[in-house]
């Protein structure tokens, strides 16, 4: 039989549910918080983008730290709904279930195998927008791509400039991570698993 993956799997549990909340973990995530988190699906997100409202100074650090990593080309806006203090931010929250994966003609955005992260392979995006429209995060965009020389690309046929999507692929050529959250100088930001209730917890009531 074909080997076992020793990878582990994306958790699955629900943190809503308040009797599986170790009694440490409850002081500090609201009842409000979750239900927030739940009614918007965020608890879908491996790696959310957290913004802490009463430390962020709004410097956009973190932004211009993505642009940097993307050849100028930021990978995300910060804002997005709020609870309280706490920002969801929109950057692609590499989701448990990804349903930007569905209907991808060419397999141009797929789970990276070591990672787990989801990506796109900019070679193989044909622009169709299909997993642009599916996202219901709004965290993919269709972005008119440029040569080296800063030139549009054009469409042979109808001399419009060519879009791909672009979304987070977590700074995959960085060994540090994503710049974003190394680049906040208030430790305002995070990316955090939601499934994970003890790292929330941490961080809310850090």
């Amino acid at each position: 039989p074909p080997p076992q993956s020793t990878r582990p799997k994306p958790s699955r549990k629900s943190p809503i549910q308040k009797e599986s909340i170790p009694r440490s973990e409850q002081s500090a995530i609201s009842p409000a918080l979750l239900d927030f988190l739940a009614d918007h699906r965020f608890l879908n997100g491996t790696e959310t983008m957290l913004i802490d409202l009463d430390r962020c100074t709004r410097c956009d650090d973190c932004v211009r730290a993505c642009a940097t990593t993307h050849d100028g080309n930021p990978r995300f806006i910060r804002q997005g709904p709020a609870h309280d203090h706490i920002m969801v931010a929109n950057p692609c929250m590499h989701c448990v279930d990804p349903v930007c994966m569905i209907g991808c003609p060419t397999g141009a955005i797929a789970r990276d195998l070591d990672s787990g992260a989801v990506r796109i392979n900019d070679r193989t995006c044909i622009g169709c927008a299909t997993c642009a429209n599916s996202c219901p995060y709004h965290a993919i965009r269709m972005v008119e791509i440029r040569e080296p020389s800063g030139a549009y690309y054009v469409d042979a046929a109808t001399q419009l400039p060519i879009a791909k999507a672009t979304k987070c692929d977590l700074c995959a050529a960085q060994l540090t991570g994503p710049a974003c959250q190394a680049a906040c100088p208030h430790d305002a930001l995070v990316r955090i698993d939601l499934g994970n209730l003890a790292g929330l917890a941490n961080w809310v009531a850090r």
